[in-house]
């Protein structure tokens, strides 16, 4: 690194300075002394003569000269010293004075290096940290070999719920829907990369603090490896960014029939305008579980192709507030094998069966309008069943749309899905339909967003009650 040179100037002006200021001290110490000895006979004096009251406020005057001497030679030396202190050049090529924190002056320094001063740590200038604000508070290394970004999503949601008495009682709740702590980089090689995030939320009355994705991925020219508690590339919408949907909430379906986050390795290879992806891992569990560990021999496997007929309609995000100057189009279709190792409710399968799993979906967006749709099929085989049939189908499919009817603040959406389970197998009812309307405004982009929605919801459970429900939802969100 750099070292700063001398500042002999400065020196050299400091000292020109610091002369008459001791002339100054000089004069005002033999006035001081004068004072002292004329102070008797001064004071048996019948009175005050001018020279008197003349020598007093000379001695005034000067004191009051010192103290500004000696406050412009403190300001002097404190600057002198700043200038000589140990140095750094920060990858912005702007000059920055090292100061001691609370850890380094509490570090035993006779062995260890003072490592809040890359200088004397000895770190290499490319090793130097710049920090900013891009898409996240992020840290890097001026070689891109080592950084880290912090997200968060905070999503505070109120429910009114007015189901008829066979789905239930009224209710209504505020909610923390969504509390996310995100952390992803890169480690020793910009190829390298890692993602882990934290999660509470509660929904379903729960309050706890789980760890949701932790993953390293290597990235070999087109194709990437990942392995780690990882999300299959299997359903479009689970795969996207929960913060950047367009309604507040994932659709049924994909809560009845995603294969979601598992142990296990992917691949995903991009060639051209095709994408593809194979992920082999432990039994896949649905949202309501909470074990992990395979059980058995039998492990998931799921693969997925998308095919980009326009431009990409990627994963990041279902509506763009900032409009889309490309038109983007793609479709994509998954199959999956996947071996249940814990029952569900949310999905309708339990333990002891071996389901085949498919979806094909679709998505456009341009300027300010944007929809997707998805089906879903899954076979259930019941190898464990005590009654009932051996194999079972159920089905289901989603579609939405939104456009923003005031430019970049004001979005309107509509949707509609359903689900079909065919033989009870966990789930309270057979067949679901809904049917939505919301009403979006983006204060900062997703960022900062409020979302509304109300939905129609009926259906029947398995003795053939309807079951009708009127829901109302706000929630306001803050992502960083």
């Amino acid at each position: 690194m750099n070292n700063l040179p001398t500042n002999q100037p400065l020196h050299d002006n400091r000292q020109a300075l610091a002369y008459p200021y001791q002339n100054v001290r000089h004069g005002v110490s033999y006035a001081l002394i004068v004072g002292c000895i004329l102070s008797p006979s001064l004071a048996s004096a019948k009175g005050i003569s001018k020279e008197t009251v003349l020598l007093r406020k000379q001695m005034q005057e000067y004191q009051q000269q010192l103290e500004v001497t000696n406050t412009r030679l403190q300001e002097l030396e404190q600057r002198e010293a700043a200038r000589n202190a140990p140095k750094y050049q920060d990858t912005v090529g702007k000059t920055a004075v090292v100061q001691d924190t609370p850890t380094a002056k509490g570090r035993n320094v006779q062995e260890q290096a003072d490592v809040e001063d890359p200088v004397a740590a000895k770190v290499p200038v490319e090793r130097y940290l710049k920090g900013f604000y891009d898409g996240g508070f992020s840290l890097r290394t001026q070689d891109n070999k080592f950084s880290l970004t912090i997200n968060g999503l905070a999503q505070s949601r109120y429910t009114l719920s007015l189901p008829n008495k066979a789905a239930g009682n009224d209710n209504q709740t505020f909610d923390l829907a969504l509390g996310r702590l995100f952390f992803s980089g890169t480690a020793f090689d910009p190829k390298l990369s890692y993602f882990f995030f934290y999660q509470t939320s509660t929904l379903s009355n729960n309050s706890s603090v789980s760890t949701i994705d932790w993953w390293g991925k290597y990235q070999l020219g087109d194709v990437g490896i990942k392995t780690g508690r990882i999300l299959p590339q299997y359903s479009r919408q689970f795969y996207t960014d929960i913060g950047k949907y367009l309604f507040m909430d994932l659709q049924a379906p994909e809560y009845a029939f995603s294969l979601q986050r598992t142990p296990g390795a992917e691949a995903m290879w991009k060639p051209g305008k095709w994408t593809l992806s194979l992920t082999a891992g432990n039994g896949v569990r649905a949202l309501d579980s909470g074990t992990q560990q395979n059980v058995g021999t039998k492990i998931a496997g799921i693969g997925r192709i998308v095919y980009d007929v326009l431009a990409p309609y990627d994963y990041v995000q279902e509506t763009s507030p900032a409009g889309i100057g490309t038109p983007q189009l793609s479709v994509g279709a998954a199959f999956g094998f996947n071996p249940v190792d814990a029952s569900s409710g949310l999905q309708n399968v339990s333990v002891g069966t071996d389901t085949y799993n498919g979806t094909a979906d679709i998505g456009y967006r341009y300027q300010y309008f944007s929809t997707e749709a998805a089906f879903f099929w899954r076979q259930n085989n019941r190898l464990q069943r005590i009654v009932g049939p051996s194999t079972t189908n159920d089905y289901g499919w989603y579609w939405q749309a939104g456009y923003y009817v005031l430019p970049k603040r004001l979005e309107l959406a509509g949707t509609a899905n359903q689900v079909l389970f065919e033989y009870q197998d966990g789930s309270p009812f057979k067949n679901q339909t809904v049917g939505s309307v919301g009403l979006n405004y983006y204060f900062y982009e997703h960022n900062f967003k409020l979302q509304t929605d109300y939905s129609y919801i009926t259906g029947k459970d398995w003795a053939d009650h309807t079951l009708n429900d009127s829901r109302l939802r706000v929630q306001a969100q803050v992502y960083f």
